[in-house]
């Protein structure tokens, strides 16, 4: 039975009060953040519905201890998550909160869906407490400012820069909602419509006729892809529009395909630091001929 002073209570993303009687130990990842999470912290979530786990990034193609959740994103299977006997469930804000009257039995929904650097950190620090690694989550946090801060006080004069993502007849634009853009956004010019979340959600529409209005220096794409076949890059599936061609990071040779895996799911420490360390040798090659160690 547990003691008094092990229980901890804290609020998740939906508003919701999740109180533990101990730390938990066992951990069932719904989304790639809680991954990302639980490597920042050392700690191997039991089972996990995202394959962000095997990343190389990650704990790597070898990692056979996490076990699979089956269904879906949108409706994961409630008999692999309790055969996983977790002592916490984490989802994504604005898609798992459906599950909680279907895991009341199973075990506490902790719903996480941070907002820029700032939620990124304060949910790490959340997540540290519920799991009983407090101390290690506001080290993680530390450690992520003073490199971050690394890089943005390096650069003296800021260049253009837009993420992008999508396919040649649907593109999306990036926003600061997102912690990774958020942090390289301190450290170049990005697209100001694109820097408050109250203007935008997270993911709005965009078009190549909006890109090339602002026409930034520097242009990062994630070509998304759900099938069997890897998709061909919306930069190749653009070369032929007149649009596309008319862009100075096109003319210049700086459009750089990038893992969407990562860059577009990760949302955590771990993944922050990997867009960073693609982007800024990309963006000031210079000033970073590699990545900070």
């Amino acid at each position: 039975m547990a003691t008094p002073d092990q229980s901890r209570t804290v609020e998740d993303a939906s508003g919701e009060m999740v109180t533990l009687e101990a730390p938990a130990v066992r951990v069932v990842c719904l989304t790639g953040l809680c991954v990302d999470t639980m490597f920042v912290l050392g700690i191997k979530p039991v089972a996990a519905y995202d394959l962000l786990h095997l990343d190389p990034a990650y704990w790597g193609p070898e990692e056979n201890e996490i076990g699979a959740i089956s269904g879906s994103f949108f409706e994961p299977s409630l008999e692999d998550i309790a055969r996983a006997e977790p002592d916490l469930v984490i989802g994504l804000g604005g898609v798992h909160e459906g599950l909680r009257p279907g895991l009341a039995s199973i075990a506490p929904l902790f719903i996480v869906d941070p907002i820029g650097v700032e939620g990124m950190l304060a949910h790490v620090i959340e997540v540290g407490i519920l799991l009983g690694v407090e101390e290690e989550a506001r080290a993680a946090a530390t450690a992520f400012e003073a490199r971050l801060e690394q890089y943005v006080s390096a650069v003296t004069t800021k260049r253009s820069v837009m993420v992008v993502y999508g396919s040649d007849v649907n593109i999306g634009a990036e926003t600061v909602c997102t912690p990774a853009i958020d942090a390289l956004a301190r450290a170049a010019d990005y697209y100001e419509e694109f820097t408050d979340c109250g203007v935008h959600g997270a993911f709005p529409s965009f078009s190549v006729e909006q890109l090339l209005s602002i026409d930034p220096e520097v242009i990062f794409v994630q070509t998304f892809g759900f099938g069997p076949e890897p998709p061909q890059p919306v930069s190749e599936q653009l070369v032929d529009n007149v649009i596309w061609s008319e862009l100075q990071a096109v003319q210049n040779g700086e459009v750089y395909e990038v893992d969407f895996f990562i860059w577009g799911t990760s949302r955590g420490i771990r993944g922050t630091n990997f867009v960073l360390d693609e982007a800024m040798p990309k963006i000031y090659p210079e000033l970073f001929p590699t990545p900070l160690p």
